[in-house]
């Protein structure tokens, strides 16, 4: 007994009145209770101070990272510039103007007529409900995005900053440790991130569910009861469901770290049953309860070895570096980003070298090594469960194949069975994300045991946090440039004519057929404008497509009102360039920014579309070349694979496009193209239609090329009789590499014309 619980029993002696020989067991009792209480009332006190420390300073770090701007529930325009950020928000726009239903997050206004819940436009549906429920007091534009990404730097930080206090109590070294975690790179990337990036996927930036289960973890002493470990994780299954639906399966994955240690060091096989049941549990009620299993989407998915982490990850600074440039890593391995920073890496360079010179230094040798088996042997139960997660994560991260740098270095093919499930977590990079966590607490706990002397201890990590911060300075402030600085506009490429604003609001609903037939970006930016107008869409840019049996069901429903010309007059059709030849004569057809509508009624005015077949009667065709464009649809598939950007596509070799007669004989083509000064080295290309050589350019110019040609009429173009090639091989390509890009590029063609002659 300490000299502490002595003289409190003491006072409890002193002031008891009853029989001393009768109650001293009780009086024990009940200065051991009074001790334990007044212990833990203490320690969890310190425990909100130290979460405190990390919440401020995460709201600090927002604030001076984004601005205010964001957390203006009104403004809605740094929300529109493209990709997942913009299909987040316009996902929560419908859920809340639609009526509620039971499953809660049930709507139809961008799948009409069928319901899908608003987990599958990933706009957060925690808040999203939470704010549906406080409608009619919120003002007409409301998002609540940038209030998401506050909690998330507020929460990394505080759940940060008590995974540091299991390591050291110093309240300097806990603010400083806890930047780590809310300066973490991949939150940086995901939460609002670049515009030149393909990874803005806001949701994913609630890593503090991740720090949340590595707290159970770590705090298991703390947790007490099985039934409240089993609660906690049950609750964190929840939250992940209805925050962002890929984090079940890290935190499930910690879980079962959990449940290991619990195992080895207790045979605690009961708490495996119950956490595992109450974590199934949860999950069950989340997903029924935002309507999850009510769905018309398809919820199988591929990918898995595509979207995989590099084996550089750690020490690829990517765009995130003040100091140095990206390493190369394989396409799409941006999922699996996980960059440590310069800060944590200069630390584990700096007690490896410590370490590596103990052990020279040490003249014992042998009875080192027999220390560290000792201590191994006596904490292994902590060990192995850590090790094993690591493990298991770093190799669903770097999946079935595996890439160093730029080149694939092994593949692995998994049976077929095992697959289907592995593409469940097709983005299995994001399990990096746990490793790099891991890497952190390991880092500052290794620094406090390796380093004993405490101020030198928070003199390290402050200068470690201060080279993190200078290597993180440049990438931040490009964000805070693109949020703060210099907010971009809304991204209108794909539907910048005024029709998408002002006629569009004349039509009630917006109809794709073929289904999802209109390109995704163009899908995103017309979905915008006609959710601000009130427009029922039957499909919308998802993440993840219509069942295909709802594909067949939905297109025989259009094809018979195409068949019989009995369109609904308040409904806009976008369709493909094949529904517009085959039902030309049957409906008005317009074409605006290269998408081609129909409608039942004639528009006033309006941009009348020339069929693709050039005739007399359609005697100009310009296929323009950019990523969503109507040119792209005529790439003869399996010749080549070309990479479109925002006005163009380059040229990689040998290239072929089709266009089609609808009588014409003899045609005048006319490419517009460019090179690239910077790059471009000494070749040619060579046009020609057919087995003729019509025109040669030089791969260091730019302008037009133009020459006659002679065509064959199209008889059928499922049977690819009657179509006309052209050709363009590029020689003596230039070669391309950055980040995902690898590539050879010859001239950029932007569009190419067709005009009819006789």
């Amino acid at each position: 007994m300490t000299r502490k619980e002595t003289e409190i029993m003491a006072d409890h002696k002193a002031n008891d009145t009853t029989n001393p020989t009768t109650n001293s067991m009780s009086i024990k009792e009940k200065g051991l209770a009074f001790i334990r209480k007044k212990d833990q009332k203490a320690k969890a006190g310190s425990m909100w101070v130290y979460f405190l420390i990390g919440a401020v300073l995460g709201a600090i770090f927002f604030v001076c990272i984004y601005g205010f701007g964001v957390l203006d529930v009104t403004n809605e325009d740094w929300l529109l510039t493209g990709k997942d950020l913009q299909q987040h928000y316009v996902g929560w726009k419908s859920f809340r103007q639609g009526a509620w239903k039971f499953p809660i997050g049930l709507h139809n206004g961008l799948t009409y007529p069928y319901d899908i819940s608003v987990l599958f436009t990933d706009s957060i549906p925690l808040f999203a409900v939470i704010f549906k429920l406080l409608s009619p007091l919120l003002p007409k534009t409301f998002q609540y995005f940038g209030l998401f990404g506050l909690t998330c730097f507020i929460l990394n930080g505080g759940f940060g900053a008590l995974l540091v206090a299991k390591i050291n109590k110093s309240k300097l070294f806990v603010a400083a440790g806890s930047v780590f975690f809310i300066l973490s790179t991949p939150v940086l990337q995901r939460l609002y991130g670049l515009l030149t990036e393909n990874s803005r996927h806001t949701s994913l930036a609630a890593h503090f569910l991740i720090l949340a289960a590595l707290l159970i973890w770590v705090y298991h002493e703390n947790v007490g009861s099985m039934w409240k470990g089993a609660l906690y994780y049950g609750i964190l299954a929840f939250l992940c469901v209805w925050i962002q639906m890929y984090l079940i399966f890290i935190v499930g994955g910690l879980m079962c770290g959990y449940l290991l240690y619990h195992v080895m060091a207790h045979k605690d096989w009961k708490r495996v049953f119950v956490t595992f049941g109450s974590f199934g549990g949860f999950t069950v009620l989340a997903m029924w309860l935002i309507g999850g299993f009510t769905s018309v989407l398809d919820q199988s998915a591929t990918g898995f070895g595509r979207y995989s982490a590099n084996l550089n990850t750690l020490w690829n600074p990517y765009n995130y570096s003040s100091f140095f440039d990206p390493i190369p890593w394989g396409t799409d391995q941006y999922e699996g980003f996980a960059y440590l920073g310069l800060g944590m890496l200069f630390l584990y360079a700096l007690l490896g070298g410590i370490l590596l010179f103990t052990y020279i230094r040490c003249r014992n040798k042998k009875a080192l090594r027999f220390r560290l088996k000792r201590a191994w042997r006596r904490n292994k139960e902590k060990y192995v469960p850590v090790l094993v997660v690591s493990i298991v994560f770093f190799l669903l991260a770097i999946s079935s194949t595996v890439v160093l740098n730029g080149k694939i270095i092994a593949i692995f093919i998994p049976p077929d069975w095992c697959m289907y499930f592995l593409n469940i977590v097709r983005s299995s990079g994001r399990f990096m994300w746990v490793i790099l966590y891991l890497a952190i607490f390991v880092g500052l706990f290794l620094l406090c045991r390796i380093i004993p002397n405490r101020f030198l201890q928070k003199c390290v990590v402050i200068f470690c946090v201060g080279l993190q911060l200078m290597d993180l300075a440049k990438p931040i402030y490009h964000i805070s440039k693109q949020y703060v600085l210099d907010p971009p506009p809304e991204d209108e490429q794909y539907a910048q004519d005024d029709f998408w604003k002002t006629t569009l609001g004349n039509y009630k609903n917006l109809v794709y057929y073929p289904l999802g037939s209109g390109g995704v970006y163009p899908m995103l930016q017309i979905g915008t404008k006609a959710n601000d107008l009130g427009l029922k869409m039957n499909y919308f840019y998802l993440s993840r497509f219509f069942e295909e049996k709802y594909v067949k069901k939905v297109n025989k429903e259009n094809k018979n009102l195409f068949e019989t010309g009995n369109l609904d007059k308040d409904t806009i059709y976008i369709i493909d360039y094949r529904t517009a030849h085959k039902y030309r004569d049957r409906c008005y057809q317009y074409c605006y920014d290269q998408r081609i509508i129909a409608t039942k009624d004639p528009i006033p005015g309006g941009r009348v579309y020339n069929d693709v077949y050039i005739s007399k009667e359609n005697p100009n065709i310009c296929l323009k070349f950019s990523y969503n464009a109507l040119g792209t649809e005529f790439e003869h598939r399996g010749f080549n694979e070309t990479r479109y950007g925002e006005d163009g596509t380059w040229t990689n070799g040998d290239g072929v496009f089709r266009f089609y007669s609808g009588g014409a004989k003899k045609v005048r083509i006319t490419i517009d193209y460019k090179s690239d000064p910077k790059r471009a080295k000494k070749g040619t290309t060579i046009f020609r239609v057919g087995n003729t050589n019509k025109a040669i350019v030089d791969n260091s110019s730019s302008g037009t090329v133009e020459f006659d040609a002679s065509v064959k009429e199209t008889i059928s173009e499922k049977e690819a009789i009657g179509i006309n090639w052209l050709f363009i091989s590029t020689k003596k390509p230039f070669h391309y590499h950055k980040n995902t890009l690898d590539e050879n590029r010859g001239i950029y063609i932007r569009s190419i014309t067709i005009q009819y002659l006789e």
